[in-house]
C-alpha cells in the first residue's frame, strides 16, 4: 500500500489564512501609532506679555499690587542712597516700557535715605530710650536731644532720630496721663492743659485728646 505524499504547509488554506491575519493585525497597529495628532495639542500656551512700568512713579506698596496683579515675580529691597530721598525708588532690574512675560523676576530697590552717621545712630539710640522707658513726647524728646543740659546732640542728628523713631505717641501721651491721674490726682482738664504745654510735656492737642478720650479705660 503506497503511503500518501504530504503536501507542504504553506499549500494549505488555512496557513494563508493565519498570514493574512497577521499582516493585518500590524499593519493596525502601525497605522495607530502613526496617527496625526491635532497640531500644539502639546504644546505649551505662549506665556503672557507684560509691559514694565516705570516704578519711579509708585510708592513701595503700590509697586507690590502692580507686581501681584500683573502676575511679575518682585523682589523689593531697600538701601542708602545720598542722592535718592526715602522711600523713592533707587533702582528697577528690568526698565520701564520692556516687554517682559508673567512669572518673569524683577528686583525693586528704595532709598532708606542718606545712611546715618555714628552720631545720628546715638541719637536715635537715645530718642528710643526716652520714648519707651520716660514716655515723652516728640517736641520734648527733640530739647532733650539737643540741650546742653541734656544730650547735647547737634540739630541735625536730633532731627534724624525724631524722623525715623518709631513710637506710639497716642500711647506715651495717654501713659503721661494716667501718671498725673494716679500719682497727683490730676482732673482730666489739668492733665490736658499739662500734656498740650510747651512747658509741661509738649504732646499735640490730638495726643492729648486721644489719652484724656482712653484715660478711664
Amino acid at each position: 500500500m503506497e503511503e500518501k505524499t504530504k503536501k507542504p504547509v504553506y499549500t494549505r488554506w488555512w496557513f494563508w489564512l493565519i498570514v493574512i491575519f497577521i499582516i493585518g493585525a500590524i499593519s493596525i497597529g502601525n497605522s495607530s501609532n502613526n496617527t496625526t495628532l491635532p497640531t500644539g495639542s502639546y504644546e505649551k500656551n505662549a506665556a503672557v506679555e507684560v509691559t514694565i512700568a516705570d516704578f519711579n512713579t509708585m510708592t513701595r506698596d503700590e509697586a507690590k499690587i502692580w507686581l501681584d496683579n500683573n502676575k511679575i515675580n518682585g523682589k523689593i529691597t531697600d538701601d542708602y542712597s545720598n542722592t535718592v530721598s526715602k522711600g523713592s525708588l533707587v533702582s528697577q532690574s528690568i526698565s520701564a516700557n520692556t516687554v517682559a512675560h508673567e512669572g518673569d523676576n524683577i528686583t525693586l530697590v528704595y532709598s532708606l535715605g542718606k545712611k546715618p552717621t555714628t552720631e545720628e545712630k546715638n541719637a536715635l539710640k537715645k530718642a528710643e530710650s526716652y520714648s519707651q522707658t520716660m514716655h515723652m513726647s516728640k517736641a520734648k524728646i527733640y530739647e532733650q536731644l539737643t540741650s546742653e543740659y541734656g544730650e547735647g546732640f547737634t540739630a541735625e542728628a536730633a532731627q534724624y532720630a525724631i524722623d525715623n523713631i518709631q513710637a506710639d505717641w497716642n500711647a506715651n501721651a495717654l501713659s503721661k496721663a494716667k501718671s498725673y491721674q494716679t500719682t497727683m490726682s490730676m482732673s482730666k482738664s489739668a492733665i490736658y492743659k499739662q500734656l498740650t504745654s510747651e512747658y509741661g510735656e509738649g504732646f499735640t492737642a490730638e495726643e492729648a485728646q486721644y489719652a484724656i478720650d482712653h484715660l478711664d479705660d
